[in-house]
């Protein structure tokens, strides 16, 4: 007996079994809508005969794709990858709500390129239409979609503790998927009991600049800041924005963002669970460390044949101490909140009419106690270099 009673159910199967293999789903624009529903990871579909931008599309086409959140307070957020489509009479049209009649949130794309604007609805559906005339096909497109709602909690006004579980949980820049706030000086410590932490950067999308120094998201291995043990800051704009995991080295990570007083972008949705003690990941030892433990250690041996074992020991002792009280997540240590304060903001830019910044910046009076000044040269090249606010050169 045959596994399959036809050839085209078997071919059905097989077909389903790529698509979810590989997350694109496809239409075939039969006159009726394709229905798509959305999550918290980022998916994609294209248009009929995409073919990884090596395709064309048909004549006389009109594909309609209806996205739902799945959860009534989720938006939908649309992103177009790429885009290769013919202007004479072919486009892509992006509404809000589960049908075409909805308010146009973007009309008449056509041309070849990326875009860095995303399209976000107001309620739990969006609807993407695309059509093409008789003449002049292209390549067509590839878009992503995902669904998102503001799980800041409370971490933008006060340090908020998250307990991860074996389940996955969220946490996302001030006002996701809107445009995150100004000034914004964030902390959130994701503590487990037993096991350790993993952070998966699910998408972000903040300001870039050099070092970091306006807006950044920055992860330390433990529960507290300390220079030491930050992993990484990230300040990139989507699609270019970070991506990845990282896996803490004891029960605690902490997260933090901050934000200048001008420009911001969509922010970042974090995926972040816990997971078994034998995890084999240390992100906080690398090579850098092992070349300083070993130059230690020669110093040490060095000033013993010339002062003796015995304070050369105790230099090495001394040394190793206050080394791993930022090293070590596990070590019972003062929590260091002072290096950014909860209640101050960082550095304030002036944008101008044309939406550029002023390079006179400046810190601005405020009730936090900061005092208006223009920056000096030499202050102005400190603050790019990243020391003026607390950041690794």
């Amino acid at each position: 007996m045959s596994v399959c009673h036809s050839y085209s159910k078997c071919e059905s199967i097989l077909g389903l079994f790529f698509l979810n293999l590989f997350g694109i789903v496809f239409s075939q624009c039969g006159g009726s809508t394709q229905s798509l529903t959305a999550n918290q990871a980022i998916q994609y579909f294209t248009s009929v005969g995409y073919n990884n931008g090596a395709g064309t599309y048909s004549s006389n086409i009109d594909c309609q794709w209806i996205i739902d959140s799945g959860v009534a307070n989720y938006k939908v957020i649309v992103y177009l990858k790429n885009y290769n489509i013919a202007c004479s009479g072919d486009n892509i049209n992006i509404y809000d709500g589960n049908n075409i009649s909805g308010t146009v949130l973007k009309s008449n794309v056509c041309g070849t390129g990326t875009s860095d604007n995303f399209v976000t609805s107001t309620g739990q559906y969006l609807t993407l239409r695309f059509t093409s005339d008789a003449v002049n096909q292209s390549v067509g497109f590839e878009a992503a979609y995902f669904s998102a709602t503001d799980l800041s909690g409370t971490g933008c006004t006060a340090e908020q503790t998250l307990t991860p579980t074996t389940s996955a949980q969220y946490v996302t820049s001030p006002s996701f998927p809107s445009l995150y706030d100004v000034s914004s000086n964030c902390r959130w410590v994701l503590t487990v009991p037993a096991g350790r932490v993993q952070v998966e950067i699910v998408y972000s999308d903040i300001e870039s600049s050099a070092n970091c120094a306006f807006d950044s998201l920055e992860i330390y291995d433990g529960d507290y800041v300390c220079e030491n043990t930050k992993l990484a800051a990230f300040c990139a704009r989507f699609p270019n924005g970070a991506t990845g995991s990282y896996v803490s080295n004891g029960t605690s990570f902490l997260l933090k963002f901050k934000s200048d007083g001008s420009v911001s972008y969509t922010g970042y949705l974090i995926k972040y669970t816990q997971v078994e003690e034998d995890v084999s990941v240390n992100p906080v030892t690398s090579s850098d460390d092992t070349e300083r433990d070993y130059d230690q250690l020669m110093l040490g041996i060095g000033i013993g044949c010339a002062c003796g074992a015995t304070g050369a020991l105790l230099l090495v002792f001394v040394v190793t101490f206050f080394k791993s009280k930022c090293r070590s997540p596990k070590i019972v240590s003062p929590r260091v909140k002072t290096v950014e304060p909860m209640n101050g903001g960082p550095h304030m830019r002036t944008p101008s009419v044309n939406g550029s910044v002023d390079s006179s910046d400046s810190v601005t009076h405020s009730r936090n106690g900061f005092i208006r000044r223009p920056l000096t040269t030499s202050r102005r090249s400190s603050m790019v270099d990243g020391k003026s606010n607390g950041f690794l050169p």
